[in-house]
């Protein structure tokens, strides 16, 4: 289930070449810590969802089910403590928001009842309390489904949703896949016509829309103004947001940057240098399921997803970019420095789809899956320091 909507978004521009202005293959000095800063959350965490409150961790949901945790960063001594359990039906892809003190959980990809026979796109909002250890499913839904959405706060005050998956297109593919049954022709046929169209043609959502939790409400800030994308990353830096990379389309991924800056409750875009490949020679893939994160100005970014040689087959002609191809998890770590990105160093480990938090000036990385999907419990933490990555 989960290979079909990890795969996520591409900007539909298409290049030739690596743009040699901004291709530093420099591996610049990492610093390891010999202790970890965070301990390990109690299970093999992936495709959840987690956010900060105050000086508090919360994560939970994806591969822990209906499990919630929370890590008190003033009383580290206790490790991570289960919560209330999330009361609505187990999701992945959930996006997490804090406002004034409490979680909003949005939408995510999961059955809508115990008695639904598929998955499919959710639109449903839940709220938690962590003074009360409460959870409250609010009377409203996004106003469209929300997998593969990129989510972030608009003056700490409103949770800011863009991107994801076209929810009739995406649910439909689910709907003919339990159709066919055990035939595995006709399940052939219908992977063969999802996957073999245009970017375009999947109608990823371009919308980008406020939820306002005094009035309970969701508005529109207009739209984005290049191809919608699924899987990607986003950080806040001062009154910007940087949106990175994610799928075009299902296996297809672009390398491309956009900066939104706020104005009221509107942003203006401008593209931002793409990615850089961290091979020499080799054109960036781009990647889903990245972490991310500022330190001291600095944009990180960290592992993710792609399908090597996935560009070298659509521009090839074949709209089923990833056809025969194998998912490769990353490893690399880049820095967004004066608006050039340099290559920082490596994670530990090849790692994607888990949690990115933002604490002060360190990115705390949650969780996530490791080559061939394996999750993995680790809690790694990224900071810039004097030009350089610390990891602990």
């Amino acid at each position: 289930m989960t290979q079909i909507y990890q795969h996520r978004k591409k900007n539909t521009r298409i290049k030739a070449a690596l743009s040699g202005a901004f291709i530093l293959f420099i591996t610049l000095p990492v610093f390891y810590a010999h202790a970890a800063s965070y301990p390990d959350i109690p299970v093999p965490f992936k495709n959840g969802t987690g956010a900060r409150v105050d000086n508090s961790l919360f994560v939970g949901l994806g591969s822990a089910g209906q499990s919630w945790f929370r890590f008190d960063m003033d009383k580290d001594s206790r490790g991570w403590q289960k919560i209330a359990d999330f009361p609505g039906q187990p999701r992945e892809q959930a996006v997490t928001v804090a406002l004034g003190g409490k979680l909003y959980v949005f939408g995510g990809v999961g059955k809508s009842s115990p008695a639904d026979n598929q998955v499919r796109a959710l639109s449903d909002v839940y709220r938690f309390d962590p003074q009360s250890n409460q959870w409250l499913q609010l009377a409203t839904r996004a106003p469209y489904g929300l997998v593969g959405v990129a989510a972030t706060t608009l003056d700490s005050a409103q949770a800011l949703l863009l991107g994801g998956v076209n929810k009739a297109i995406f649910d439909g593919y689910f709907t003919d896949m339990a159709a066919a049954g055990n035939d595995e022709t006709q399940k052939a046929t219908v992977t063969n016509a999802y996957f073999d169209k245009a970017p375009a043609d999947y109608f990823y959502n371009r919308d980008v829309v406020i939820y306002d939790p005094v009035k309970n409400q969701w508005k529109s800030a207009g739209q984005l103004p290049f191809s919608g994308t699924a899987g990607s990353a986003i950080s806040d830096l001062n009154d910007r947001l940087i949106l990175i990379n994610g799928e075009i389309k299902p296996g297809l991924r672009t390398a491309a940057v956009w900066q939104g800056k706020k104005q009221g409750s509107q942003l203006n875009w401008q593209q931002l240098p793409d990615l850089i490949s961290s091979e020499k020679g080799k054109a960036q893939e781009g990647l889903a399921g990245a972490f991310s994160g500022v330190s001291h100005n600095v944009v990180l970014v960290a592992g993710g997803a792609n399908f090597p040689d996935a560009w070298k087959q659509f521009n090839a002609g074949q709209l089923y970019a990833h056809k025969g191809l194998k998912k490769q998890w990353q490893q690399s770590v880049y820095a967004l420095v004066d608006n050039q990105w340099q290559i920082a160093g490596k994670l530990p480990q090849p790692l994607g789809y888990g949690v990115s938090i933002q604490d002060k000036n360190k990115v705390i990385l949650v969780g996530g899956e490791t080559t061939d999907g394996r999750a993995t419990s680790a809690v790694t933490q990224l900071s810039w320091q004097g030009n350089r990555l610390l990891i602990e």
